[in-house]
């Protein structure tokens, strides 16, 4: 499951750097009484935390912003809420809960057509339903992530042809743990 491990930063002194700018950042939106920078400060913030291993924290900051960011759904900032809020779940163990939120995401991209922000959607989800062992519908996402990201011309894509050739890779071990268990 290589493939499927969770995102590492490759400088974690950057990532905390990057933690601290966001949490002034929104401190920041606090206090001018800004909702829209809120949202949007607590998603990166969020984000930058599950990216950090601190889910924990995430969660109930972006559970905080769940009903201040129905008054924004028609901005992108939206749809990063949703994306970085479905991450945390998931990683917090809340699998189904990820779904749901996961699904409300990719709504908001695709009425929004932002597909960059679509593609990053469809990757994180497809993670969360290879956990679950829902391979079909991985690899439904993980194909429509990958064409987005084509499309794009996104350097991204290759972390997606990684996560289908992992895919593939897992069906086989598990076809073939399946034929070496004899038969009761």
């Amino acid at each position: 499951m290589e493939f499927f491990q969770r995102f590492t930063a490759p400088d974690a002194a950057a990532l905390q750097a990057s933690i601290a700018e966001h949490q002034a950042r929104l401190a920041t939106a606090r206090q001018a009484g800004d909702a829209l920078a809120i949202v949007e400060h607590t998603a990166d913030l969020g984000a930058l935390l599950t990216t950090a291993r601190r889910e924990g924290e995430a969660l109930p900051l972006l559970q905080a912003q769940l009903g201040p960011v129905e008054r924004f759904s028609s901005s992108e900032v939206a749809g990063w809420f949703w994306n970085a809020y479905a991450t945390a779940l998931q990683y917090n163990g809340l699998r189904r809960e990820a779904d749901a939120a996961f699904a409300r995401a990719l709504a908001l991209t695709r009425a929004g057509g932002w597909r960059r922000l679509q593609s990053f959607v469809l990757q994180h989800w497809g993670r969360n339903r290879v956990e679950q062992g829902e391979l079909n519908d991985a690899q439904a996402k993980f194909e429509e992530a990958l064409a987005l990201r084509r499309e794009l011309n996104d350097p991204r894509t290759a972390s997606t042809e990684q996560a289908l050739a992992g895919l593939a890779e897992l069906r086989a071990r598990r076809a073939g743990a399946a034929h070496d268990t004899p038969a009761p």
